[in-house]
């Protein structure tokens, strides 16, 4: 009886809630109803948290460019870290010049606009009804992952839905795989497509905050780092089992060697008894944590493979957690499998790619190990590379003068504008 009278109760209360929101927004489409349209739309599902660095690059550049840009999310991958509310406040609080302009997402909300821009097939997709009942123009960028696979029927029936779509007028892709199998596909025109290789990342906030310590200059140990999140269990698409073994086989014959995991891993994943006394798991990090922490590292490895979450699932090249040890002057040794480098990083001398299997993987630290200046010519050499392809300017002017473009603003310099963010 006390249950029922306590759901009835919350029953009522949801839907008073329902009632309230609908009329407030009801009367907020009414006050912006002979508003101006925006000249960007950007819809999304994660934004605005702080994990999501590269969102906090990319979107806050297209709020400082585009006047009057809003945000509008659904907060739905947000569940796990706090709620969008909490989110929303927080990033009003801290970027007062933008107050109202990231919104809660509501199919009833006026959304008028010029064009609308997404990132990640998941999300193209779940909008693509509410851009075409809109009228609202959109580009997307296909990043990999959010459910963009290679050869899937389920994925491709996706894709194919958003680039068949009427409002349909560009997509920006990072990885030159993707343009390739959108052209083989022939389910867009070569002019509707801008490769732009790389990721948005906030470089500016990975700013060493101290000196760094390195291996034979001015510490005795090897720090090796494993940065990724997890989307299966033992992170076995990231590579987490082929860390923990390398870890073990190089414990036993490099008593200086230490290793440490950032991400939602612990001592349940994976058997890590052998290397108890000599692994550190740091837990899930924001942007903040890592500056500091990567001074202390001397390489991140990243033995990730396509293919395993999943059928056609791949990983952009390198990964997002090896951009930002880059850019900190950590020596990065990932996997190449699909042959993504496309000549952006020269192998041995800014980057090393390695095979994924433990035995090889020792074998190409190992060459480091012995020559510890080698080790530190190979960090310098690979931050400056990373540096130059992931310069915030190089980065946004492409995807600005894009949107610039295509929402009536035409393309313009934007390359100091980027500065300012």
């Amino acid at each position: 009886m006390i249950r029922r009278i306590a759901a009835s109760v919350g029953h009522r209360a949801h839907r008073t809630k329902l009632v309230a929101e609908r009329a407030w927004i009801g009367m907020e489409n009414a006050r912006t109803r002979h508003h101006g349209a925006s000249d960007l739309l950007i819809l999304d599902d994660c934004f605005p948290n702080v994990l999501s660095a590269f969102r906090m690059a990319e979107f806050t550049a297209y709020l400082q460019d585009f006047p009057t840009a809003q945000v509008h999310s659904t907060g739905s991958a947000l569940s796990q870290y706090s709620t969008l509310p909490e989110s929303i406040r927080r990033f009003h609080r801290a970027h007062p010049e933008w107050a109202g302009r990231v919104r809660r997402f509501h199919p009833q909300r006026r959304l008028n606009g010029t064009l609308a821009y997404l990132v990640f097939l998941m999300n193209a997709h779940f909008y693509i009804e509410t851009l075409e009942q809109r009228a609202l123009p959109f580009v997307f960028t296909l990043y990999p992952g959010g459910y963009f696979h290679l050869n899937d029927p389920v994925s491709d029936g996706k894709l194919k839905r958003v680039l068949s779509s009427p409002m349909f007028r560009k997509v920006i892709v990072t990885q030159r795989i993707t343009q390739d199998y959108l052209l083989q596909k022939g389910w867009c025109a070569p002019d509707q497509i801008e490769y732009v290789f790389g990721v948005v990342t906030p470089s500016d906030r990975l700013a060493a905050v101290g000196p760094p310590r390195k291996y034979g200059v001015n510490k005795e140990t090897i720090d090796l780092c494993f940065v990724a999140h997890k989307y299966m269990p033992r992170g076995i698409d990231k590579g987490y089992d082929r860390f923990i073994e390398t870890a073990c086989a190089l414990s036993r014959r490099h008593p200086q060697a230490r290793f440490h995991v950032v991400g939602p891993f612990d001592e349940s994943d994976i058997d890590v008894r052998d290397i108890r006394d000599r692994v550190t798991f740091h837990g899930t990090q924001p942007t903040e944590f890592f500056p500091d922490f990567y001074a202390g590292m001397d390489i991140i490895l990243s033995p990730n493979a396509p293919f395993i979450l999943a059928a056609g699932a791949f990983d952009g090249f390198p990964t997002g957690c090896c951009v930002e040890a880059g850019l900190c002057g950590v020596a990065v040794f990932c996997c190449d499998e699909l042959r993504q480098n496309d000549g952006h990083f020269r192998d041995g001398e800014e980057i090393v790619l390695i095979p994924r299997d433990a035995a090889g993987i020792c074998c190409a630290i190992e060459r480091y190990l012995a020559d510890p200046n080698r080790l530190a010519r190979l960090a310098r050499d690979g931050q400056r590379a990373f540096q130059r392809v992931y310069d915030l300017d190089r980065q946004m002017a492409p995807r600005l003068n894009v949107l610039r473009s295509l929402s009536g603003k035409g393309a313009e310099r934007v390359g100091e504008l980027c500065r300012t963010v």
